[in-house]
């Protein structure tokens, strides 16, 4: 198999795709925390993405900056959003935390500075050559459930995988899959939003999502990829 990469999750998993395909894509990693009983959605990916990411919800400039974790914790504030129920206008504060590559980014409702460095000061966060983990170090946070990582590779279409437990294998339809190396692969449809594929492997599921007209070589391509989870 000519090409190989390993991306990881912010929950640690290490995921490794192999083969004949682009995997020259960046990836992207989202994760959802239980922090004092509030749940929080956090994203990592390169500090071009995080930087991308502020740009898109309206953050005008940091205003403030910290030292945390051995990196830098940027924070301010974006552009405000009006709920369609109650009519009111949400401020979130955008916190962009920066390690040397990679940077972990998530938004909070209403926040302070103080409370994005409260919020950071219960992850035990680290900086790895495939990409950022994250780890409850506090009482009350929590990952109730695996991250995805997210990537897009050309003639298959956008790759949603996540660790493959108890929970996410719900998400497999009540038939059995067509037998390929390593798992199953089943084909499904979304109401409006047209067929993808699930592939369950040993460790890992695989969500394709792949554009509209690739779809009838999407099972032939997937054989020509591996994906495994690493140490």
């Amino acid at each position: 198999m000519g090409h190989q990469v390993i991306h990881r999750s912010l929950d640690g998993t290490r995921v490794r795709l192999r083969g004949d395909h682009d995997l020259g894509r960046p990836f992207t990693s989202v994760a959802r925390i239980t922090a004092g009983g509030r749940l929080h959605e956090m994203s990592s990916g390169t500090r071009a993405d995080a930087a991308a990411w502020a740009e898109d919800i309206g953050v005008a400039r940091f205003e403030q900056e910290f030292r945390v974790q051995g990196g830098r914790l940027r924070v301010g504030h974006a552009a405000a959003v009006r709920d369609p129920d109650t009519g009111q206008r949400d401020i979130a504060l955008a916190a962009v935390w920066e390690g040397r590559r990679f940077a972990a980014f998530t938004h909070i409702y209403g926040g302070r500075p103080a409370d994005a460095v409260g919020f950071l000061s219960g992850l035990r966060i680290t900086e790895h050559d495939d990409g950022i983990s994250v780890a409850p170090a506090a009482r009350r946070v929590a990952l109730p459930e695996p991250a995805e990582l997210v990537k897009e590779v050309p003639g298959l279409g956008l790759l949603e995988i996540t660790a493959l437990t108890g929970e996410t294998r719900r998400r497999l339809p009540g038939w059995r899959g067509a037998a390929v190396a390593g798992g199953e692969l089943f084909q499904d449809t979304v109401d409006g939003q047209g067929p993808y594929f699930l592939l369950a492997l040993e460790r890992l599921l695989v969500t394709v999502l792949p554009d509209e007209d690739q779809v009838r070589h999407v099972p032939g391509r997937l054989a020509s990829l591996s994906v495994d989870a690493v140490r």
